[in-house]
């Protein structure tokens, strides 16, 4: 199961909403998260990590995309 997490892009720092795996503690990106609800309300963006994107898309059509 994946659910969704605000957290600094690499690179710039910047907020992003990063693609979480549960069981795993970290995004599909590979960057650490904390465990817990995404953003706070003053931490909003509509910015969303692409390299998390495209591996939680790569998943789906690889038929991963309800991972337990």
């Amino acid at each position: 199961m994946y659910e969704m997490c605000v957290g600094p892009e690499t690179g710039t720092g910047a907020l992003v909403w990063h693609v979480l795996e549960r069981h795993r503690g970290s995004s599909l990106c590979g960057v650490d998260l904390p465990a817990g609800p995404g953003a706070r309300p003053s931490e909003g963006t509509d910015r969303h990590c692409l390299p998390c994107m495209a591996r939680f898309q790569e998943c789906l059509e690889t038929g991963g995309g309800s991972s337990r």
